[in-house]
C-alpha cells in the first residue's frame, strides 16, 4: 500500500474513533447547562410563590385574623417548636394534658394570648419596615428603626434561603444613646423573635420559633 494512503486512511480512522468522545464532552457540557438552568428556574419559581404568600401572611396579620394566620400552622404543633412558658391557666393546663401538643381549637382559642405572649404586632411591623417586591432580586431584606434619645431601637429582617424563610422582629440597645449614657447600666429590654417557614407545596408552613431575651 502507497504510503501516503496509509497515512490517509489512519488519519480518518483517528477522527473517527475521537469524535464521539467530542459529542460526548460537548452533550456533557450542555445537559449541565440545562440542569444549571432548571435548577435557577426553579428557584425563581419558589421565590415566586414565597413572595405571593409573604403578602398573604401581610394582610392576614394586618387584619389579625385567626382563621387565616392559623392555615401556616400544622396541627397539632409540638410545643418544642415554640418558646412557650405560660400563656394563661386554661392554656397550659391542656397543652399539659395532651402531652405538650397543641391542637389547633387550643390555638384559636387563646389566640389572643399567644399573639401578646410572642409580640406577633411585629409581623405586621415587619411587613410596613420592608418592600416584599424587592425580595425578587434579594435574598435578604433588613431595616431599623431608632427615635432621638430612646434606649431601644426596633428591628426587623426578612431572608430566603431555597424554600426556607425567616422572619424576625426585635429590639436591641441603640448605641448612641448608650454612649450618651454611660450611667444608664441597661438601656433597652432587648428581645428578638425569629419565625422559621418553609414552602411545602404552594403554601408556607411553619417549621419553628425562637426568642431571644
Amino acid at each position: 500500500m502507497n504510503k501516503s494512503v496509509y497515512f490517509i486512511l489512519l488519519f480518518v480512522a483517528f477522527f473517527v474513533s475521537c469524535s464521539p468522545d467530542s459529542g460526548s464532552g460537548k452533550n456533557s457540557a450542555d445537559s449541565a447547562m440545562d440542569q444549571t438552568q432548571r435548577d435557577q428556574h426553579d428557584d425563581a419559581g419558589k421565590k415566586k410563590l414565597i413572595i405571593a404568600e409573604l403578602k398573604q401572611m401581610q394582610q392576614a396579620f394586618a387584619d389579625k385574623d385567626v382563621s387565616r394566620i392559623e392555615k401556616y400552622f400544622s396541627f397539632p404543633l409540638a410545643d418544642t417548636t415554640l418558646s412557650l412558658y405560660e400563656i394563661n391557666e386554661d392554656f397550659d393546663l391542656a397543652r399539659k394534658a395532651n402531652d405538650g401538643h397543641i391542637s389547633k381549637e387550643l390555638f384559636v382559642k387563646n389566640f389572643n394570648d399567644i399573639y401578646d405572649y410572642f409580640q406577633m404586632g411585629g409581623f405586621s411591623d415587619l411587613f410596613k419596615a420592608v418592600d416584599l417586591s424587592e425580595l425578587k432580586g434579594k435574598q435578604e431584606l433588613a431595616s431599623e428603626h431608632h427615635i432621638k434619645d430612646e434606649g431601644c431601637y426596633t428591628f426587623y429582617r426578612i431572608s430566603i434561603e431555597g424554600d426556607t424563610v425567616n422572619l424576625q422582629y426585635g429590639t436591641n440597645s441603640d448605641q448612641t444613646y448608650r454612649e450618651a449614657h454611660p450611667d444608664e447600666e441597661e438601656v433597652c429590654g432587648e428581645s428578638a423573635f425569629n419565625w422559621v417557614f418553609r414552602l411545602e407545596g404552594n403554601k408556607l408552613r411553619f417549621v419553628r420559633e425562637m426568642t431571644a431575651g
